[in-house]
């Protein structure tokens, strides 16, 4: 497992042993790399790169002070694990191999209760608004009902659950038209954020980052864990949907079964169950697509969303019966995605708006994928 490798982000190189452990010397070295970050956090802020909360990639708890998983001692901030899309922190050798052994960092993350930093993003250029916005679809804001009764997928199988109803608002904004694809996804790689490799993509001859197939590019990118797919859509200049953004996007303001409506959806409308033939390329399904013109999100993948689960947060009407541009819990460890289940088993049931699904966020499973959205307002 041991070799040699060169690392790059933003600031001169420097030889390290495994690709998801850095060591930095200390010293006059340590102060140097010091200068290098703050001259690169000058380059990003004179190219004018718009960032959404975690500004190149940087959490808010960036500024607190670091502390070990494994012993809850002040941590080496020359010695961390970059991991899943998260940068953990250790306070010694010992410390950073326990980290790593059997992945005792999901436990050790989740058991702390704090939000890992996400690994520090790169960007090689500027992008404009109207680029961040190509490709993607506006939803004009709105109001629809939770109607009380939904579904929770628990060990692989949809469970009724039923509250009190009540409605919520959410402001317009813009979602992707298509999932995430692995074309996409490389790109991201190439951009300098080869430590949120996921998904099988693998490297060409040249070093460069290409889907496992040539003729898989344009299908949509899986295998991601939540903070990966919050990292690139950070870079991409997006975020990920709240769960009541995705909700909305799903079933509208009328509350549609379906993306498209209330028909059943045949064999022509969605990836899945009877018309299951493996992952599509995305917008292979145009019947399925919603009013606004948002492919696939019934079938083929699920997507992550931003909110943390909680099982009795969604139950909560607000006083008002009226809950106005929600973004669950405030605190957390497993994750919201929603599922478009493309496997050979699933039912009309996988496809529906009110079915709720969640799972740790270091979960990389290959039927759950990315999709970004952009407020309007921005």
């Amino acid at each position: 497992m041991t070799r040699a490798t060169t690392f790059k982000s933003g600031r001169a190189c420097c030889p390290a042993r495994d690709p998801a452990v850095r060591r930095w010397p200390s010293g006059a070295w340590s102060g140097a790399r010091r200068i290098c970050s703050l001259l690169t956090g000058l380059l990003i802020l004179s190219a004018g790169i718009w960032t959404d909360a975690c500004a190149a990639g940087e959490s808010a708890t960036a500024n607190a002070a670091r502390t070990c998983l494994v012993d809850g001692k002040p941590a080496s901030g020359d010695l961390y694990l970059d991991v899943a899309g998260v940068r953990l922190y250790a306070c010694s050798e010992e410390c950073l191999k326990k980290l790593q052994e059997n992945r005792a960092y999901i436990e050790l993350v989740q058991k702390s209760g704090r939000e890992p930093e996400p690994i520090p993003l790169h960007w090689s250029r500027q992008r404009t608004r109207e680029e961040i916005l190509e490709g993607m679809v506006l939803i004009p804001g709105g109001e629809f009902a939770r109607s009380g009764k939904y579904l929770v997928r628990r060990n692989r199988k949809p469970e009724p659950e039923q509250h009190e109803g009540y409605r919520v608002q959410v402001g317009s904004f813009y979602m992707d038209r298509y999932e995430v694809t692995i074309e996409e996804y490389c790109k991201f790689l190439n951009d300098g954020n080869e430590t949120y490799l996921a998904g099988g993509i693998q490297r060409d001859p040249d070093g460069k980052f290409v889907p496992p197939k040539p003729e898989l590019a344009k299908y949509p990118m899986g295998g991601v864990t939540f903070f990966q797919a919050r990292g690139y859509a950070t870079w991409a200049g997006k975020r990920l949907p709240t769960e009541a953004e995705w909700e909305f996007a799903h079933g509208g303001p009328q509350g549609r079964t379906y993306p498209w409506g209330d028909d059943d959806p045949g064999r022509t409308r969605a990836n899945y169950g009877p018309s299951f033939g493996g992952r599509r390329p995305v917008g292979s399904f145009p019947e399925g697509r919603t009013p606004e013109g948002v492919f696939d999100l019934g079938g083929n993948i699920g997507e992550w969303c931003a909110d943390y689960f909680d099982e009795d947060y969604y139950r909560k009407p607000g006083p008002e019966k009226l809950i106005k541009d929600p973004t669950g819990p405030k605190t957390g460890f497993l994750r919201i995605y929603r599922l478009g289940c493309p496997c050979k088993d699933a039912t009309v049931t996988d496809l529906r708006g009110n079915l709720r699904c969640f799972a740790s966020p270091f979960r990389a499973a290959g039927c759950v994928g990315i999709r970004c959205v952009v407020s309007a307002d921005r």
